[in-house]
């Protein structure tokens, strides 16, 4: 399974701030990752004030928050049934 998958290597979460967005005229902000071979991915949409940012920051942290429930369950369930095994 895991000879399939395509890892990508994060070296970094990053801010990108603009200080006059060219369509809007208005500062943005938004958040992206940086995988080992230089390229940018966005994580969030733009973000024109801080409470967007901040806003998008915890729809992340909820998302990650989800996937660690689930992983827990799926780790504690597998323990489980080696144990029982």
């Amino acid at each position: 399974m895991w000879q399939n998958r395509h890892i990508m290597e994060i070296s970094n979460f990053s801010l990108s701030y603009i200080e006059s967005d060219p369509q809007t005229h208005q500062p943005s902000a938004s958040i992206y990752i940086r995988p080992s071979d230089g390229s940018e991915m966005l994580l969030t949409a733009p973000s024109l004030t801080f409470i967007e940012l901040d806003c998008e920051i915890r729809r992340l942290h909820a998302e990650l928050d989800e996937i660690r429930a689930r992983a827990k369950k799926k780790f504690y369930k597998a323990e489980a049934a080696a144990a029982g095994a």
